[in-house]
């Protein structure tokens, strides 16, 4: 039997298609301030072969003014002064629809200052029939000036993202020629250092993610997850309510991925302005998961599906699959999923006596596919016993390889020199199963010699570092490298979604020892506490 699409999504796509035939190039030559022409190729996913179209728009910056500062915020306009057209036919509504379609354009910056930033419009276009321009609102963005020079803005890649029949679909286009400078921004002042940005080593999909950073222009971060070479970035991928910020240059706040990221090295992105900066991240998958109530019953029960970890705001579609795997097209039901990835259909009918499974996709997309048995009984033939198991929390503990640590030894020089060693591993284990987290500190007393020699505390210092064991759902950090005095974090593990593990904790250790230290064997004790 063929697997036919539902007729819902297939009237989307070709809605979608019809909202971005349109192009964006620059030929004509650059200026201080001047409007450009445009002939760009676009693509979706639905319809790869949309023809070249020519626009003209025109980079408009507020505050408009001779010179600028360094530091300075500046917002551009992208205002279209000639429209992209509404492709020649558009297949089953034959129109674009109103309120459907908004730009999403980028910036490039040249000359004294590089980079790219974005400018978004309102979805709220007026109704295009086929042929007619298609009048996308202008977009706004902002970015900080660092460097003085002059600046060139130049329009780049833009996409159009168009909602039809509960689907979003962006369509990309791209400049076919070099595209000229649309402005020119004169900027005096002293140059800010490059903006940095530090992420775990690894986190689970849809879990928080920290990330801190220096030398952020003011202004609201955006985030995007880009592959490993930091390319192909997506906003889409980040889940929305980050709470990042910037406060006297410092860039603080969480993220977290959605959770239908697949399991791979990522890098993460943030933009504040023309200020961005990458982090590499490695992310662990979360698994789409379904259930079913109930889970068996005779031929024609009405089933509730309840799912997870789907893509958001995608039409989910179940259908019944028989023992040997075979899909079933005309045993169907489906349901949009929320913002959240969770979706629920509510009606799906088990009218196939060959239904062994219900097998669950994001529309007609197999490699999502997850299925779960469903069992249809027979009134009266079975008999049913109910299995229990009780899974117990465990604690939160720590253990160290060995209680004495040796620093090296010095001989007096007339100069500062330092002991060095290295702390015994530490070994956490959380097995509490929970979704709390942990923080392993330390403090130390003074150093003695037992005749009256005394190193301060102070002077004693270390460079954590922290490794999780195999299937760790927590990350940890490590602490910050400096004193440990009456208290300092060695590692920690934020909470998330879902915690526990087995981590390694060790340090490297170093005794700052003044010039002309009083001679002598000289202890302290270092003492390890969780919480």
């Amino acid at each position: 039997m063929r697997r036919i699409a539902p007729r819902r999504l297939l009237a989307s796509t070709a809605v979608v298609a019809v909202a971005t035939a349109g192009g964006l190039v620059v030929l004509a030559p650059s200026a201080q301030a001047a409007p450009v022409d445009y002939t760009t190729h676009c693509v979706n996913k639905f319809s790869p072969n949309l023809p070249n179209g020519q626009v003209q728009m025109d980079l408009q910056v507020t505050p408009e003014k001779p010179t600028y500062a360094v530091g300075e915020e500046v917002t551009v306009k992208w205002h279209w002064t000639v429209f992209p057209k509404a492709p020649p036919t558009i297949p089953v509504i034959g129109k674009v629809p109103a309120n459907s379609t908004y730009l999403d354009g980028t910036v490039k910056l040249s000359g004294a200052q590089t980079g790219s930033f974005k400018t978004i419009g309102p979805q709220d276009n007026p109704e295009a029939l086929p042929g007619q321009d298609l009048k996308v609102s202008d977009g706004t963005g902002k970015f900080t000036l660092t460097t003085p020079g002059d600046v060139n803005l130049t329009p780049d890649v833009y996409s159009t993202f168009t909602t039809a029949l509960g689907q979003k679909v962006p369509t990309d286009c791209s400049p076919v020629t070099p595209v000229s400078v649309s402005r020119t921004i004169k900027v005096e002042g002293t140059s800010q250092e490059p903006a940095t940005l530090v992420a775990p080593a690894e986190a689970n999909a849809g879990a928080s993610i920290a990330l801190t950073g220096a030398h952020w222009p003011a202004g609201s971060p955006s985030v995007e997850l880009c592959d490993a070479a930091g390319a192909a970035c997506d906003a889409a991928k980040i889940a929305p309510g980050n709470t990042l910020a910037v406060a006297a240059g410092a860039l603080t706040g969480n993220v977290s991925t959605i959770a239908t990221v697949p399991a791979g090295d990522y890098k993460i992105k943030v933009k504040v302005g023309a200020a961005e900066a990458l982090a590499p991240i490695k992310i662990n998958a979360t698994a789409r998961q379904v259930s079913f109530d109930p889970a068996s019953g005779p031929l024609g029960t009405t089933v509730k599906i309840t799912g997870k970890n789907f893509a958001p705001n995608i039409t989910v579609i179940a259908r019944g699959q028989t023992a040997t795997g075979y899909v079933l097209d005309e045993v169907m039901a489906y349901a949009d999923s929320g913002a959240d990835g969770t979706v629920v259909i509510p009606d799906f009918i088990v009218s196939d006596a060959s239904i062994a499974a219900i097998y669950v996709t994001e529309g007609t997309d197999e490699s999502t596919a997850v299925a779960a048995p469903f069992r249809i009984t027979v009134p009266g033939s079975g008999l049913d016993q109910t299995v229990t198991g009780s899974v117990v929390a465990g604690g939160l503990t720590i253990s160290q390889s060995a209680g004495a640590i040796k620093l090296s030894d010095i001989t007096i020089n007339g100069q500062a020199q330092n002991m060095t060693g290295a702390l015994n591993t530490v070994t956490v284990k959380d097995f509490r199963s929970g979704n709390t987290g942990w923080t392993l500190t330390g403090s130390v007393t003074d150093f003695t010699n037992g005749t009256g020699g005394k190193i301060g505390a102070d002077k004693f210092t270390w460079t954590p570092k922290v490794a999780a064991g195999p299937g760790s759902p927590s990350v940890a950090v490590p602490g910050s490298t400096g004193p440990i005095g009456t208290g300092a974090t060695l590692a920690s593990a934020p909470a998330a979604a879902t915690t526990g593990g087995t981590f390694a904790a060790d340090a490297d250790l170093s005794l700052a020892v003044p010039a002309y230290q009083s001679i002598g064997t000289y202890s302290a004790t270092l003492t390890l506490s969780i919480s």
